[in-house]
């Protein structure tokens, strides 16, 4: 989470492709990683065998503005790697 917390802000396109699950990787573009990430809060994380949850908070400007953005995502095990696949819903 944390690494691919780093590859959006500095907008590491190939690691983020990398650790995407490829069934659900949308076609990313330089112009989709403008936003100004600020900071990672992970709040919780639990791991299984070949899947992961975590929970997290990421803060990022807006107009000069913080906001947060709260997800709880999905991680898979896939070719012996963690890749991220979807957020859950509540």
């Amino acid at each position: 989470m944390r690494s691919r917390f780093t590859a959006f802000t500095r907008g590491n396109l190939p690691y983020l492709r990398k650790t995407w699950d490829p069934n659900t990787c949308p076609e990313l573009t330089p112009d989709d990683l403008q936003t100004q990430w600020t900071r990672l809060e992970v709040l919780r994380s639990t791991q299984a065998a070949d899947k992961a949850i975590v929970e997290f908070r990421a803060w990022y400007r807006d107009n000069g503005t913080e906001q947060a953005m709260h997800e709880i995502s999905l991680f898979k095990l896939h070719k012996k790697r963690w890749v991220y696949v979807a957020p859950l819903q509540g």
